[in-house]
């Protein structure tokens, strides 16, 4: 079976691109849409799920191979100054499904599509304990609303990396899930330690993928310095990616990573390398 955590170790794939900017861009009424709290995203999960599946599905139109949940800002300890930590779960959870029926909503176009549920760290100022806590519930939200993968996006180095993994690692084991836990980093800054790695199913190289910067995408491909390319800011941008994905690619479908180059132009059309990764199972058949 197909999974994210195969799929990044062997290509390099394309996300969804500024969705949280995209859905600003709406005409939202702040007592209706965000019960008052205005700009507060997550909320949309609940008021106008609707909106936030066709975000979703615009962006898988234009080639996007993740979808990435709307839970920038959904951790109980951010959504505190707007009085909705008791809502922590139910709005990472109904992101997750938005996020899983926008991916079933769309042909996969001769591959599988993945929804990663995103944990990132705003840089509260509590004990590590709240934090540890603050991410089993967003993470058990994402498990149970279905994801395929959880993303941790913090800074390395910064001392926080144990506190998340141990939160997202007691998620995963009191739902018995099997979603990998990823730690994400960016193309700069320090790495994770190996400890830290260890402790994870993988790391996430993201690299936003403006469509200007095509000379430095290319680069940082061929040297394996990203497996996860943004998909820029508008779905128009995410579909110019997704071409010049292809046009890097062996096969053009997504450019393999270093490690996992077909030695040969018919290596790559086995089944065991470019169909059993490549290929929607229910396309493969």
């Amino acid at each position: 079976m197909r999974t994210l955590i195969e799929a990044l170790e062997q290509r390099v794939l394309l996300t969804d691109g500024a969705a949280a900017r995209r859905l600003r861009a709406e005409r939202l009424d702040p007592q209706h849409d965000f019960f008052g709290a205005e700009g507060l995203l997550p909320v949309l999960n609940l008021t106008r799920p609707e909106l936030v599946r066709r975000t979703h599905e615009a962006y898988l139109e234009a080639g996007a191979d993740v979808i990435r949940t709307n839970t920038l800002g959904a951790s109980p300890l951010s959504l505190a100054s707007h009085g909705f930590a008791g809502e922590a779960f139910f709005l990472n959870h109904a992101a997750a499904e938005i996020a899983a029926q926008a991916v079933d909503n769309l042909p996969g176009r001769g591959r599988r599509r993945f929804v990663l549920g995103v944990v990132r760290d705003d840089g509260w100022d509590v004990a590590p304990a709240e934090i540890e806590a603050a991410v089993t519930i967003q993470v058990e939200g994402l498990l149970s609303g279905g994801v395929d993968g959880i993303t941790l996006d913090i800074l390395p180095g910064a001392g926080r990396t144990p506190v998340f993994l141990r939160g997202a690692r007691r998620a995963v084991e009191s739902l018995g899930a099997r979603a990998p836990i990823f730690l994400q980093r960016g193309p700069a800054g320090p790495d994770f330690s190996d400890l830290a790695k260890s402790r994870a199913e993988g790391v996430i190289r993201y690299r936003h993928g403006p469509v200007a910067r095509a000379r430095l995408l290319a680069a940082a491909i061929e040297d394996g310095g990203v497996n996860l390319v943004g998909g820029g800011d508008l779905p128009e941008d995410t579909a110019r990616l997704d071409a010049q994905l292809r046009g890097l690619a062996e096969d053009d479908f997504r450019p393999y990573l270093p490690a996992a180059r077909p030695s040969s132009p018919d290596e790559a059309e086995t089944p065991s390398s470019v169909r059993a990764v490549a290929l929607d199972p229910a396309l493969a058949g």
